[in-house]
């Protein structure tokens, strides 16, 4: 029986180890698949160039009103808080985890720009991570000159000008009688961005 014992366990571990071995084989092989969907950082400049301009609308409201830019590029990415927090990186080149973008036209840019622009699209609760998975990113004359990114999951945006409507809503803690920022999105916000990714044809949040 003891000898029938010690052959089963090492049957069990011999299993295990195949198991492993055959998951990990999957995973790779997955991964693989999926970054060959990634854009060449030769694809993502080319758009850039090649993508219709449009131009600032003062009715879009504040901080766009006054950003001077002539396009704006919608990006669907596979972003993480480090090191693909945003489409391009602190050194300025495109991040290895794009898997889409689209120009905006001047109506899809004056609708989202105006609806992040209300203090209205905000006011929700957020999560303390930032897993952005959308984008848009600002040009002039082919330079970036500001990006926003977006993590639905998370419920919050992350961008390199402030936006004051995403800081207007506060609420105070009873205990401490300090105030805090309730910076996430409201349901019209989601709603803005997660019609705009329909629109685009991404399919980032159209499945919540």
């Amino acid at each position: 029986m003891k000898i029938l014992g010690n052959i089963l366990v090492k049957l069990g571990l011999i299993l295990c180890l195949f198991a492993i071995v055959v998951h990990a084989h999957k995973a790779q092989a997955q991964d693989s698949k999926r970054q060959t969907s990634f854009l060449s950082e030769n694809e993502l400049i080319n758009y850039v160039s090649m993508a219709n301009s449009i131009h600032p609308n003062s009715a879009n409201g504040v901080p766009f009103n006054r950003l001077d830019y002539d396009k704006i590029i919608a990006y669907h990415f596979s972003g993480s808080e480090e090191p693909y927090a945003n489409v391009i990186d602190r050194k300025g080149k495109f991040v290895p985890v794009i898997l889409g973008q689209k120009a905006l036209s001047q109506s899809q840019a004056d609708k989202i720009l105006s609806a992040l622009a209300k203090t209205s699209s905000y006011g929700g609760s957020n999560a303390a991570c930032f897993i952005p998975h959308f984008a848009l990113v600002f040009y002039k004359d082919n330079k970036k000159i500001n990006q926003i990114s977006v993590c639905l999951d998370c419920n919050y945006l992350e961008a390199e000008i402030e936006i004051p409507a995403q800081i207007h809503h506060q609420k105070e803690n009873k205990e401490t009688k300090t105030k805090y920022v309730l910076f996430g999105f409201s349901k019209s916000g989601r709603k803005a961005i997660i019609s705009l990714c329909k629109e685009l044809g991404f399919y980032y949040g159209t499945d919540k």
